[in-house]
């Protein structure tokens, strides 16, 4: 009977490891022993296929490097015979040494100590690579894919994670009599472990797609202590939710610093879920963040939706103070307590995406007839009714049509992304060949226009962004279309207007770019004025105020470093221009809309 009962103790105390390594997928558990042919390692957890950064540093010629600094970091722990943690090109491993074993070590890695910013990768990029780092360069973006996949151990978090690897440390020892590692692993965990890094995995598996895939909680027919205690939830979650940050249309965002941004913000908002009552968080793609939640069963129908509004507006609000961003937040259909939650957050990310065109802050799926039922007929009748806009360059109508044609592309593709972008860009070249029926152009202009207009859409690696570059696509075809019959100037001009927009911030001397578009400077203003209703000066100046409006509003920012993103000459050059334009210093409106905020 004393062995039956050992030979369990054993086995509980293994599954409470177990436990810990397996939802943590992302940071693998090793053995290394120092043998005589070398280091042998011994995979203790599924470190799977994930890319980590050794691999960039192998291919990069780092190797030796990375060899070096694992037989430093085991010689001072078999030395001190105490954890070691160390790092190597801005990356982090952390070694324990094995009791009565002075060759044998627990070893993870790689990880972060702090979430990394756009400087941080970069300079990682540089070591490793030896290349400047660009958002063209494929190999530097699946770089930072895979930077910002990693964990981060900040101070509390990895002390936690280092009183873990002495309790397993211990355990394979054997050390410990009876249930002795289980009771103190469970504790570490209840008390750390869950708090500081919440298990997105059991979040995932509730709003699976899959049908066959089973809830956390199906087999147990509720939620066990453990799945409370690594959910942070108390009951039942029943509705899904999807949150996004909004960038301004006029803002110079790189891409990939967009997902460097928004990496941070998820892990921020994770965390910020595991401090609201009933939520549970995961990542939205790299984009947005995922939740479920429940309200209290007690309340009435209209009570429970005003419940969720206002849980989607703690969000908004904890990101507009921590990031200065503003963010929306679609909400699906509340269903019953233990249902797999699919449904509600496929419905919770049309809605989100649904935010974005109607310029809602908050929207339940229900309300803009997301009930209904999809018809494709319905989005070819939209496409139609938006190129009979186009045909009619009526600029209201044009808009309204293109809100409509962008909901049920939403609803078509179901947030597949590619399939969102095919639609858009069908869209776009029927729209386009219905411009050149009514005035042919040269193939040589038409081909490059054509190719110039769809990049965006064709590379944009978000839905969010997809749409938004539809939209872009959209403005530029219509300015042809209703100047088409100044027939080359206005092709010249189109692409001139596209320049300004990107380089901004550059100096954009008058005679300079007249002759980037291919005129005179007399002839260039005369027909930059015909076309845009303005000077181009004016036009310049109008699109540096209205980034420096969003910078003045978002950012921390001063009002020099301001002009300096902006393309004024001087902070006192962007004070005249702002006062000129807005009839407003840029401290006012600063102060003005802060004051709106907060009210």
């Amino acid at each position: 009977m004393e062995n039956v009962v050992s030979w369990l103790s054993n086995l509980q105390n293994a599954y409470a490891i177990h436990n810990v390594i397996a939802h943590r997928p992302e940071l693998p558990v090793y053995v290394i022993r120092d043998g005589a042919d070398g280091l042998e390692w011994m995979d203790l957890s599924d470190p799977g296929d994930r890319l980590k950064p050794y691999h960039f540093e192998i291919f990069f010629g780092k190797e030796a490097a990375r060899d070096a600094h694992y037989r430093a970091a085991l010689d001072e722990c078999a030395r001190t015979g105490r954890p070691v943690c160390r790092q190597l090109f801005g990356f982090w491993d952390l070694f324990h040494p094995l009791a009565d074993d002075p060759r044998s070590f627990l070893y993870v890695g790689q990880f972060y100590r702090e979430a990394p910013d756009w400087e941080t990768l970069s300079a990682q990029w540089r070591q490793i690579a030896g290349q400047e780092p660009t958002s063209a360069n494929p190999d530097f973006v699946h770089f930072v894919r895979m930077a910002l996949a990693l964990p981060i151990l900040e101070p509390e978090l990895l002390d936690a994670y280092q009183q873990f690897l002495g309790h397993y440390a211990e355990f394979l020892a054997g050390r410990e009599e009876g249930a002795a590692t289980q009771e103190k692993i469970d504790r570490l965990n209840r008390e750390a472990l869950s708090r500081l890094w919440p298990i997105e995995t059991w979040v995932d598996a509730a709003i699976d797609a899959d049908k066959f895939k089973l809830t956390p909680w199906r087999l147990d027919g509720g939620l066990t202590d453990w799945m409370k205690e690594g959910l942070g939830i108390g009951r039942l979650p029943t509705t899904a939710m999807a949150i996004m940050p909004l960038d301004s249309r006029t803002a110079p965002l790189d891409w990939v610093q967009t997902l460097v941004r928004n990496a941070r913000i998820q892990r921020a908002c994770i965390a910020f879920a595991r401090e609201q009552p009933e939520t549970a968080a995961t990542h939205l793609a790299d984009y947005g963040v995922s939740l479920i939640t429940s309200g209290r069963s007690s309340k009435n129908l209209a009570r429970s939706r005003l419940e969720l509004r206002e849980h989607a507006q703690k969000f908004q609000a904890f990101l507009k103070e921590r990031f200065g961003v503003r963010s929306v937040v679609g909400i699906g259909t509340t269903l019953a307590p233990g249902a797999p939650l699919h449904e509600s957050h496929r419905e919770a990310v049309l809605a989100l995406h649904m935010c974005a065109q109607l310029e809602r802050d908050v929207l339940f799926f229900d309300e803009h007839g997301g009930r209904a039922e999809f018809r494709y007929g319905e989005l070819q009748r939209a496409a139609t009714a938006l190129a009979t806009a186009f045909d009619r360059e009526h600029s209201t109508e044009i808009k309204l049509a293109s809100d409509r044609y962008v909901q049920l592309v939403l609803r078509y593709s179901g947030e597949r992304l590619e399939v969102a972008r095919s639609q858009f860009l069908a869209t776009i070249f029927q729209l386009w060949s219905g411009v050149l029926r009514r005035s042919p152009m040269q193939h040589e202009a038409r081909d490059r226009f054509a190719n110039d207009l769809t990049r965006k859409l064709e590379e944009a690696p978000s839905l969010y962004q997809v749409i938004e570059a539809f939209k872009e696509a959209l403005g530029r075809l219509s300015f042809v279309s209703s100047k088409a019959w100044q027939g080359s100037n206005v092709m010249r001009l189109e692409a001139t207007l596209q320049y300004l927009r990107e380089n901004f911030a550059e100096p954009l001397p008058l005679p300079v770019v007249a002759r980037k578009a291919g005129f005179s400077v007399p002839t260039f203003s005369r027909v930059f004025r015909r076309a845009t209703g303005t000077s181009f000066l004016t036009y310049v100046r109008a699109i540096r105020v209205e980034h420096a409006k969003n910078l003045i509003v978002t950012t921390p920012m001063s009002i020099d470093q301001i002009a300096q993103a902006c393309g004024f000459q001087s902070q006192h050059h962007l004070i005249r221009s702002f006062k000129k334009t807005t009839n407003q210093t840029p401290g006012a409106y600063r102060k003005a809309h802060q004051a709106v905020y907060e009210n």
